[in-house]
């Protein structure tokens, strides 16, 4: 799980990666302390709210949402349980980041699949 993280750090711009359970406890990060439980607990309260937001909308299930704000961007992809987040500058490349972390989650899937 650890080179799944930093296989997205190394993209420029990247300055943390997690992955969290729907539940929003921490189950693979780069980032430290405070920071990194309170953006596990957020990113799983957003993808919740956003999850019962596109269900309400009947539009199917969530697989990516990105967040920009002033401080920078968070990209969360689901992988089945397991939430890949990723925070980044407006510099970074979003496709690239979207691309890696899909792909994180058919490697983290498959991880899982292999327990």
């Amino acid at each position: 799980m650890e080179t799944i993280l930093q296989r997205l750090m190394e993209i420029d711009g990247v300055t943390g990666t997690l992955l969290v359970g729907k539940d929003g406890l921490v189950v693979a990060s780069t980032m430290d302390g405070e920071d990194e439980e309170f953006l596990a607990a957020m990113a799983a309260a957003c993808h919740d709210a956003t999850a019962r937001y596109i269900e309400q909308l009947g539009m199917g299930e969530v697989r990516h949402a990105l967040f920009e704000t002033p401080g920078g961007i968070i990209s969360i992809t689901v992988a089945g349980e397991i939430l890949v987040v990723v925070r980044s500058t407006f510099t970074a490349n979003i496709g690239r980041i979207r691309m890696e972390s899909g792909q994180a989650g058919l490697r983290l899937a498959e991880q899982i699949a292999s327990y």
